[in-house]
């Protein structure tokens, strides 16, 4: 067989495809055995190898001086690409093997069966193996493979060359042409696979940080639910220890009364009945926060000690509020301060709702005896404008049952001038009179 490596190989006065439609390598152990991943680059390979020769002998084109017939000649290079498919399907796990077997494919087309140029779109699967190597391997590993089996492969080439009795320019033409295009395709996969495995690496590391941050978000959660649970169990602690020892006291004072002096023994009962409506209204709202703190995490429940900040939160929203206390909040029982606040909360979120524009006022009188709560507002200056996501959705029957808790009264209505006024009044325990 003779070849005139100056001019186009058997069959290769017809024009050659050089592209390759090849997956792109991701996780690259899983996708390289993929059976699909096999049939694509197989079919991607054989499709631009062979399709040039089919297409001269069906066209009878093209001049054939190879010993064997052109159609056992396609018919091995075919089953060659399958093998080199297989190979590049074994570099996730080895992929030295794997790139060599893919370039002694390459070598056993270009030099066995003497059809060099039929060969070259099966560099691109050589270059898929190269990116195997190198987003397994260090850097200088992988450059020293390829570059090892790109001199070997030019040195095969160049034997091929000069055994078919091409001149010396033809045979250093030819390597040229081969060598820079399997080197440059070599190298270009090293440092893709590479750069593939800096990115999986840095994907990796935000993975673990992730899960990390999720753990002490977790944590955080479960600290904060624990610290609310204990923050509960000390308020149930107080609240028994206070109102249940108030209550025997009472009791027993009462039952000493009773024979001699049965007025005073029923105003002592009457106290019972007061510190007992206490106790059961403050045991009911740590229960509620404690059904609460195990759904979500609890921030502690305000009150009248936190008036001027839900003052200021209406003042930031445009509204003219005013607040005025007389007393120290700081000696209310916790479940009148904080039931005091949650009624106040509701009225002028009714009143940002209903009266737009309005100028509103609180007026907070603490008393010996008791707590009144006033919440006035003026006729609206605009349309009405509602501000979803304001309301607390007690509403105002619901408002007083919870005020029921406590003995408390709720009134609400019109105040002649086009406004609202809104009024609570909870009594106090007598031992808080001076």
């Amino acid at each position: 067989m003779t070849t005139r490596l100056s001019e186009p190989g058997p069959l290769l006065d017809e024009t050659a495809s050089d592209a390759v439609v090849t997956p792109p390598i991701s996780a690259v152990a899983r996708t390289l055995r993929s059976p699909v991943f096999v049939a694509v680059v197989f079919v991607a390979t054989v499709v631009q190898v062979c399709s040039d020769p089919v297409l001269a002998i069906f066209s009878g084109t093209g001049q054939w001086d190879h010993t064997l017939p052109p159609q056992a000649v396609i018919a091995l290079t075919a089953f060659i690409c399958l093998a080199q498919a297989v190979c590049v399907s074994r570099s996730g796990t080895g992929p030295e093997l794997g790139m060599l077997g893919a370039v002694a494919c390459y070598l056993v087309v270009a030099v066995a069966l003497g059809v060099p140029t039929w060969a070259t779109p099966m560099q691109l699967v050589i270059a898929i193996s190269m990116a195997a190597l190198g987003s397994a391997r260090r850097i200088p590993v992988a450059a020293t493979w390829a570059a090892g089996t790109v001199a070997l492969s030019a040195l095969a080439l160049g034997g091929w060359a000069a055994s078919v009795g091409a001149p010396p320019e033809a045979v250093a033409a030819f390597l040229l042409t081969e060598g820079v295009s399997l080197a440059s395709l070599s190298f270009a996969g090293v440092a893709l696979g590479a750069l593939y495995a800096v990115l999986e690496r840095r994907a990796e590391r935000e993975r673990r940080r992730a899960a990390d941050i999720q753990l002490q978000q977790a944590e955080a959660i479960e600290a904060s639910r624990a610290a609310e649970r204990g923050r509960i169990a000390q308020e149930l602690h107080d609240v028994a220890g206070q109102h249940l020892a108030g209550l025997v006291s009472l009791c027993d004072a009462s039952a000493d009364l009773a024979p001699a002096h049965p007025q005073q023994a029923l105003q002592l009962i009457d106290e019972v009945r007061a510190e007992g409506r206490y106790a059961a209204a403050s045991l009911y709202g740590a229960l509620g926060d404690l059904r609460a703190v195990e759904a979500t995490a609890h921030t502690p429940t305000p009150d009248l000690r936190h008036l001027e900040g839900l003052v200021e939160f209406w003042r930031e929203r445009g509204k003219e509020v005013s607040a005025e206390i007389e007393g120290d909040p700081e000696v209310l029982p916790a479940v009148v301060s904080t039931t005091a606040y949650r009624a106040i909360q509701e009225a002028l979120s009714n009143a940002a709702k209903h009266a737009a524009g309005a100028p509103i006022g609180i007026q907070v009188r603490i008393r010996p005896d008791r707590l009144v709560a006033v919440v006035r507002n003026g006729p609206p200056r605009r349309p009405r404008t509602d501000e979803p996501g304001l309301g607390l959705g007690w509403g105002l029957d619901n408002l007083r049952q919870k005020l029921t808790l406590v003995d408390g009264t709720l009134a609400a209505g019109a105040d002649g001038t086009g406004g609202w006024r809104v009024e609570v009044e909870i009594p106090l325990p007598r031992t808080m009179e001076a």
